[in-house]
Parts: C-alpha cells; structure tokens; sequence
C-alpha cells in the first residue's frame, strides 16, 4: 500500500542503518585510490549525500551551535582551503566569485543582515573549494580516474530511492501533490540535483565510453522522473543533448565530424514533438505562459486564482519579489535588502536564482551573478577540447535551473556547478597548455 506523506517519510533503520555502514566502506576503498585532493572532492560529496539522507539529524543542532549540515560546510571550507595548490586555476575561479562576495558583504552593511550574509559568504567560499579542488584532482589524479571514483558516491540516493520504490514510501510534491520518490531525502528538488550532478559526473568523464555514459545516463534520468521534479527534467535537456551529439560525433573519423554533427542535430529537431506528449500535462504550465506572456508582468494583486497556480505558483512568487524590490530605497534598489532576507518574510523562497538576488543583492547583485555564468561560459566555449559543445551544453542546463529553482540556496547545487567549475577551468587551461606544447615544446609546464 502506497504511503503517501506531505513531508519527507525516512527509510526504515532497518535499511538504512547497514546501508550506510556499507556506503562507509565504499568511500574508504575510493579514497585510497586517489590522492589528498580527490579524496577531499569524494568525502565532500559523499558527505553531503549522505547527511541529505538523514535531514532529521542532519538539520538538528549540534554543540556548535550551528545545524550538523551547517558546522560541515564550514569544517570543509577549512580543510579544502589547507589541501589547495597554488596553480593557474585559482584567478580564473576567484575572480568571478569575488564581486558577488563583495555585494554580499556591503548589503549586509547597508540592511543589517549580518547572520544570513555570512552563511551566504560561506556557501559562496564552499562553491570555491570545491572548484579549485576539483582542478587541482583533476590535475594531479586525471579527471577520468578522479570523475570515475566520484561516480561511484551516487549509488547511495539510488539505493534508497529504490528502496522507497520498493517499499512504496512516497512523498506528496508541495505544488500539487503528486508523487515523488526520493529515498528519505528532504526535498525533490535536492534530490532530483543530485541526480542530475551523477549524470554531470558521468558525461564530463573523458575515459567513459559513450555507451557507459548512455546507460549511466538512463539510470539518473529514471530517478529523476521518480522524484518528479520539473525543474531537473528541463535541466537535463542540454545535458543529454550535449551527451548524445558527442557521442555521435566521436564514433566516427575526424573528417565525418561535421556531417554527423548536423544528422545528429536534425534527429534531435525530429524528436521536439514527441516531447510534449510523452511529458503530458506535467509542461501544460509552460505552454500557458508562451500563450500569455503577458502573465509575467503582473503585480501579485492583479493575479486570479487560475493565475496563482500557473508554474506551481512561480509567477506569484516572482511579482511578489519584483514588487517588494520595486518598493525599497534606492540604495536598496542597488545592493538589495540583504542576503537570505526573504527568510521570515516569506514562506517559499523565490525559485528563481536572479529574481532572488535582484530582492537580496539588488541590481549589483544580480549583474556579478551574470558575471559569474558568463565567466564559467566563457571559459567553456573557449576551451580546446573534445568536451567544448558538452561543457556549454551543462553550463546552459544549470542556467534553466535557476531559472524555476535556486541551486545556490542548496549544497546540492553549489556541488554541481562547483564540479562544472573547476572541469571547466581545467579543460581550458589544459586547451592551453596543449597549444603552447605545438607552438614551443619547450614552454609546456603543468597547469
């Protein structure tokens, strides 16, 4: 009989007690494969996979003060900043983070927000470590080696979404409560991230053969329609696009490329139809908006009932933001009314990573974040590398994730584009290194 709760039903201790003794083990063997810095990247996201498992204990308190979630973000931003190496990377991930650290810090000088902008000062430093320590794995150990053990880390969420399956232990999504399995986890949405960050892991891995990384990618796509969040089904989009036409392109010789490119192209053009069908009435919200753009632009008041639960209530949400940013000062206008200040204002949060920036950072705010994604973009469509069309086509998947979720608002997400990061600088900079190896011989140095 199906168990269906509004909140996050656990796993039975019976189950998850050994199953995570078992995962324990897993991640000790995958830590002696690698070293100092993939073995911090394994323990992180292994860390946070696991404790997602468990939000009872995980958002309880510890001693510190802090949520047991909060005190091992902090414990990680600490140890990764001791193993880092002072390579190439460490400017080209900096650079782009520093403008937001520094909008953060002033609105909080301006509204008074202290304690919200510090832990976003610390989740900002969190995507950093796992950037640059994902670059400097990357280097020392190989991005195949590393990107392979890390692979591995994601059979637990998989275990203990088949569990749920199994046992039929569902919770009710909060839009409209339909069905997802999650495995005991606290959210669809985190969940269904770090999903979609094992297919990331998977399709960035250089060593994967495509056929590895097709079926890899099935498995993460099933749980993902199990957890039954639209948001992440989007988001895998350009994933699986920039996964299917590099497959395509590299089965076969280099002279063939660009014919199989456009066949390849015009067999995913022929597939756009069938989408909405086999999607059904899950994507009707976002046929209505296309037939009413209109929608967008209205204040919260002008909103009728029908218009409140277009997009699960994104619509509503957004105005309400937009409105109540409209309605501050000027300097409020510019650096926003402080970061994470919608908490105690508003019950859900803004799902839209700029509508919420444009509330908290304000204009300046929302124009570094820009900076930052079209840094990332940048580095990737300049990258030499057979991996340059997947690389932009997951630096535009995770851009329509913020777009109806806030991916920086969870650890989930920071690891996800914090891994996207720091193989994107690598690729670049390995693009580079490789060149300078034709031109000069003699110029080649690690990177």
């Amino acid at each position: 009989m199906l168990a269906l709760t509004s909140g996050s039903p656990p796993i039975p201790i019976f189950l998850l007690l050994p199953t995570m003794m078992l995962y324990c083990v897993l991640v000790v063997v995958l830590c002696l494969q690698v070293r100092a810095s993939a073995r911090f990247l394994i323990v992180a996201f292994a860390m946070r996979l696991a404790m997602s498992a468990m939000p009872r204990f995980a958002f309880s308190s510890s001693p510190a003060g802090l949520s047991w979630n909060a005190l091992a973000s902090v414990v990680l931003v600490g140890v990764g900043a001791l193993l880092l190496l002072r390579s190439r990377a460490v400017p080209l991930i900096l650079a782009p983070i520093a403008p937001l650290l520094m909008v953060i810090a002033m609105s909080a000088v301006l509204n008074g927000e202290i304690s919200g902008s510090v832990e976003s000062l610390v989740k900002y430093a969190y995507l950093a470590i796992i950037a640059l320590t994902a670059y400097d794995a990357f280097v020392i150990d190989g991005a195949g080696k590393v990107l392979l053990r890390l692979l591995f880390t994601f059979l637990l969420p998989l275990m203990l979404q088949g569990f749920s399956i199994v046992l039929g232990i569902a919770k009710a999504t909060e839009s409209d409560g339909s069905t997802s399995y999650i495995g005991g986890y606290n959210h669809e949405a985190s969940f269904s991230i770090i999903l979609l960050t094992g297919l990331l892991t998977a399709i960035l891995n250089p060593r994967l053969r495509a056929l590895y990384k097709l079926g890899i990618a099935v498995v993460c796509l099933g749980g993902i329609l199990g957890a039954n969040y639209r948001t992440a089904i989007i988001t895998a989009g350009p994933l699986m696009l920039g996964l299917f036409i590099a497959a395509i392109v590299g089965g076969v010789r280099p002279s063939q490329r660009p014919i199989a490119g456009i066949l390849g192209w015009l067999l995913v053009l022929s597939a756009v139809p069938i989408v909405p069908i086999v999607a059904g009435d899950r994507f009707d919200a976002v046929k209505t908006v296309w037939d009413n753009p209109a929608i967008i632009m209205k204040a919260p008041a002008d909103f009728s009932r029908a218009d409140t639960q277009v997009l699960s209530g994104r619509l509503l949400l957004w105005s309400q933001y937009i409105t109540a940013w409209d309605a501050g000062t000027p300097r409020q206008h510019m650096l926003g009314f402080g970061a994470n200040a919608w908490e105690g204002r508003y019950r859900y949060y803004a799902h839209n990573t700029l509508v919420s920036t444009l509330y908290e950072l304000g204009v300046l705010g929302v124009a570094a974040m820009l900076l930052l994604w079209s840094w990332m973009v940048f580095l990737a469509a300049t990258a030499r590398t057979p991996a340059r069309f997947t690389l932009v086509m997951a630096h535009l998947g995770f851009f329509l994730l913020n777009m109806a979720t806030m991916p920086f608002w969870m650890i989930e997400g920071l690891l996800f584009y914090g891994l996207l990061c720091g193989f994107t600088v690598h690729a670049n900079l390995q693009g580079r290194a490789a060149k300078r190896s034709v031109a000069n011989p003699a110029a080649l140095r690690p990177v």
